[in-house]
């Protein structure tokens, strides 16, 4: 049986499970790869940005990063040529396999959708005890890529059309404004989808007050200034609507993206002020346990 459209006023009112969304803007690609999604997207999860503000500059007490890291992080991040996976490389270079409080890392994050094979989102990301995500990290020109080669038919020759046609679209899926990327959220929701097993295998997903987790994704771009943080309190119904895309929500909700800067200069301090924002602290004896890092609107001690 045809189920009913949704009207125009109905999508104002009512909160819509990701199916409805996906047939009320039936003339649209709702359910695709992420790299590929656009503004229609974050006005589909009431997804909104906040300005960009300095990162509180507190610097954790770890030792200081050593001259060579800091010499291949100047080349890799301040040469006119830079690559994304030696950016990338960089930062895990600094953050991981280093005392104390050494993160693991791993390659690429998946976005799971209900029934659906689930879809890789490239990146790096970064674990501390219990294998309980944290954060992941991406480089601008590492999307821009991905981007590229999403969008751009598969051609076997040359063919003109299909290369301005290509160009075409890989324009108008790429944001107008850098830092308010929508593969950055899905991001956010995949780490969130991470965290949020990881709090189940604990068994601590029906702690008392637990409204949700807090992933966050460290994004760098062509400014030679500043790594930009977002973070997120994703709640548990956003991430219900991605386990369950044709259930509604009991209410529509709002996914807030918090966005902070952090400067890379001093070099020798940058892993501490780094890992003082991932944290939330300024000593490692100060490191609360990994899940108490993840969850927020937790009310028990």
């Amino acid at each position: 049986m045809e189920q009913p459209s949704v009207s125009a006023q109905s999508v104002n009112t009512e909160a819509l499970s990701i199916f409805e969304s996906a047939r009320f803007h039936a003339r649209k690609r709702i359910l695709i790869d992420p790299v590929l999604w656009t503004r229609l997207h974050l006005e589909i999860l009431s997804c909104t940005f906040s300005q960009c503000s300095p990162a509180c500059q507190d610097n954790m007490d770890v030792p200081p990063i050593d001259g060579w890291r800091i010499k291949d992080f100047k080349r890799n991040f301040y040469e006119k040529h830079q690559k994304w996976n030696a950016k990338e490389g960089s930062i895990q270079g600094i953050l991981s396999n280093l005392k104390p409080l050494p993160f693991l890392w791993g390659r690429d994050l998946f976005l799971d959708l209900g029934g659906y094979p689930s879809v890789r989102l490239p990146c790096t990301y970064y674990c501390l005890g219990d294998n309980i995500p944290l954060a992941a990290h991406v480089d601008r020109s590492h999307i821009i890529s991905l981007r590229g080669q999403r969008a751009r038919p598969p051609i076997r020759r040359w063919n003109y059309p299909a290369i301005k046609l290509g160009r075409l679209k890989v324009k108008t899926v790429t944001p107008i404004e850098p830092l308010h990327d929508p593969y950055l959220v899905a991001l956010l929701i995949a780490l969130a989808q991470d965290q949020w097993r990881a709090l189940g295998r604990l068994n601590l997903q029906q702690a008392a007050g637990l409204a949700g987790v807090t992933p966050k994704v460290m994004f760098s771009t062509e400014d030679r200034n500043d790594m930009y943080i977002y973070s997120a309190n994703v709640p548990s119904s956003l991430i219900d609507m991605f386990d369950k895309p044709a259930l509604k929500p009991p209410m529509p909700g709002r996914l807030s993206v918090q966005i902070s800067s952090v400067p890379y200069e001093p070099i020798e301090t940058l892993r501490g002020r780094l890992l003082a924002v991932l944290l939330s602290a300024t000593r490692p004896e100060d490191v609360g346990k990994p899940e108490r890092l993840i969850m927020y609107g937790y009310t028990c001690t």
